[in-house]
Parts: structure tokens; sequence; C-alpha cells
């Protein structure tokens, strides 16, 4: 139900911040060096997976994973900073996803939403669903390209693992925590909005 996938937005939140700690750990293992970098993030990405796995194993598993990659990559550059590598190509990625779709007028989101909400598979024939799509992808698009753009300045200017990490948690949960909000106000139905995500019983 609606309320339900609200109540599961709101608790990623906390998941988001459970999520940041690997970063974290890399970030003051790097102090010490490469090695206690690499042993700090995975040892601490291993601990938050076996926690994290009783709740949402997929997800758990996909952040473990995440941090195995990245961390690879910074030991197989020798750079700590290439660390932060990965997920800067992400967002570069999902924010070039998100614009074309826009600019193809097929709002990635919009297809999302419709695997959620029965109503919502009609998106292409209603202007109400249509906007909200448009309005979700818009949001979360402008979070990626904010993060990709920033992180990879301060990548490009030869930042620390200290001063990347400190960048990547700011503009994690905090950014996406108001584009959750924003979220959350869009998919709320408004009077004659035409968009009802909770369809009635047959």
């Amino acid at each position: 139900m609606f309320g339900d996938d609200i109540a599961l937005l709101r608790k990623s939140r906390a998941d988001a911040v459970v999520a940041s700690l690997p970063t974290l750990a890399y970030a003051i293992g790097a102090v010490g060096g490469l090695r206690m970098a690499a042993y700090a993030g995975v040892g601490c990405a291993v601990v938050v997976c076996a926690v994290a796995a009783r709740r949402r194993p997929l997800p758990a598993v996909a952040g473990l994973l995440g941090v195995i990659f990245a961390v690879g990559v910074a030991v197989v550059t020798r750079r700590p900073t290439a660390f932060f590598l990965p997920g800067i190509l992400l967002n570069a990625a999902l924010a070039a996803a998100g614009t074309v779709s826009l600019v193809v007028r097929r709002p990635v989101l919009a297809f999302t939403l419709a695997t959620i909400w029965p109503r919502f598979a009609g998106w292409r024939e209603n202007d109400g669903l249509r906007g909200v799509g448009a309005a979700l992808t818009a949001v979360w698009t402008v979070v990626f390209l904010l993060r990709f753009v920033v992180m990879g300045v301060c990548y490009l200017a030869g930042a620390g693992p200290s001063l990347l990490a400190v960048v990547k948690i700011v503009l994690g949960l905090p950014l996406a925590a108001i584009a959750a909000a924003v979220s959350l106000r869009l998919l709320t139905p408004a009077p004659d909005s035409g968009f009802d995500p909770e369809p009635e019983p047959a």
C-alpha cells in the first residue's frame, strides 16, 4: 500500500546513515596508509552488511560489494582517493540517464513508480501522473548531478581521503533527506491533481 511504501522511504534515511559508516572508516584508516584504509573500509562494510542483511539482504550485499569494488580500485591504482572514483562515475551515469529520460519525455522514475503502484501504470495517458514522474526524475537528477560536480571537482583538485569522505557524507544523507522530503510531497495526493496512488478496491 502507498502508506507502507512511504514508511519504507522514511526508514531508508536511517539506512543511509549506516551506509555511510564504511566510507568514514576508510577515511579514518587512510591516516595510517592505504592498507589500513582498505582493512578498515572492508571490515566496517562486512559488519554493516551482517547487521543490515537481517532486514534488507539485497541492499546490504550490494553495499558490501560496492565498498569492496571501491577499495579494489584504490588498491590497484595505489591511490587512496581512487576509492571515491566509482561513486563519482556512478553519479555521473545516473545524472546522464535522468537527463536523457527527461529530454525524450520518458522520465525514468515514472517507469519505476508504475511497478510499485498499479494506478501509476497509466502515466503516459495522464498529465498529472506524467508530471509527477517528471518532477521526481528532475529532483533526483539534480541530486546526482550535484554530487558528481562537487565530488568531481574535489577529486580533480587533489583533495585527500578525509575531505572527500566528508563531502561524500554531506552530499549523501542530508541531500537525500531533502530530495526524499520533496519526493514525499510530490507523491502526496492533492485535490484535483489527477494523481491517486492508492487505487480503489475492486
